[in-house]
């Protein structure tokens, strides 16, 4: 669906609540003053207000393993990202994929690659369709962005270029053989949550915080091809992942499910 269409489909329900009586004039004013702030705040070029999250509301856990980490962890993790002189604001920002693209990408899958690329604006989440050579963006989009090859491409590139360089010269302080990576999996785990929270919650997303790896602990990481080989992930770039909903002029998380990858996405050599 567009985003044209759904914007028609709002409005229409709109004026279907109005026709139906339930909609009052004084319900009207309350929108278009949200919609008045709204414009506002497209005006200054400010973002949405994130409410502070605190970890221990949360059971933050590796995708695939299950290991879980305590919330003091989870905070020193997000704040070696974003508290970085190194790292430029813009991304900084968390990312979405909405309840209507993660089921479009688990229709038929359990685990989804991601490609981490990058604009002027900040990260971008890309998905290749290897089955029929597609390439879309995934982000803050109510339904995913098919694009061409080279638009994917040199999306990617801005990030290898920019973001990527900076967290390479970061992690090669401390293992110079090293460096960040490109892509990471996405596991259906908060998908069947969306399912099941989505009676209860509108506007459902799965809300990335960038974050790194802090512990040097050395892991056992396996390849696509199935070898494997021991790392240290301390420095290297990860996501701690969250459920929340939009409501109002709101974002609002829900606590309770957390996870990240504990590759620090995609291990190196694959």
């Amino acid at each position: 669906m567009s985003e044209k269409q759904d914007l028609l489909n709002l409005t229409g329900r709109i004026h279907q609540l109005v026709d139906y009586g339930i909609v009052t004039v004084d319900e009207l004013n309350q929108i278009k003053s949200f919609c008045n702030d709204e414009i506002s705040r497209l005006n200054s070029s400010e973002f949405i207000e994130r409410a502070e999250i605190d970890w221990n509301d949360y059971k933050i856990r590796e995708q695939s393993t299950n290991h879980e980490i305590d919330a003091g962890t989870a905070m020193d993790m997000t704040n070696a990202f974003s508290k970085s002189d190194d790292i430029a604001g813009v991304y900084k920002e968390i990312l979405h994929i909405s309840y209507e693209v993660a089921t479009d990408l688990f229709k038929n899958n359990t685990k989804v690659k991601i490609f981490i690329g990058a604009d002027k604006y900040g990260l971008v989440f890309l998905y290749e369709d290897e089955n029929k050579n597609e390439y879309y963006i995934l982000d803050n989009k109510l339904a995913k962005e098919k694009i061409i090859k080279d638009e994917f491409d040199n999306y990617k590139k801005t990030y290898n270029d920019g973001l990527k360089s900076i967290l390479d010269a970061l992690i090669r302080r401390y293992d110079p053989v090293t460096s960040n990576t490109e892509r990471f999996i996405l596991y259906d785990t908060f998908y069947a949550e969306l399912v099941r929270l989505k009676p209860k919650y509108p506007n459902l997303v799965i809300s990335f915080h960038p974050a790194m790896h802090v512990s040097d602990d050395l892991i056992e990481v396996v390849r696509d091809d199935g070898t494997s080989f021991k790392a240290n992930y301390n420095h290297r770039l990860t996501f701690i992942m969250i459920l929340g909903y939009y409501e109002g002029n709101k974002f609002i998380p829900i606590s309770g499910l957390g996870a990240y990858d504990r590759n620090g996405l995609c291990p190196p050599g694959c």
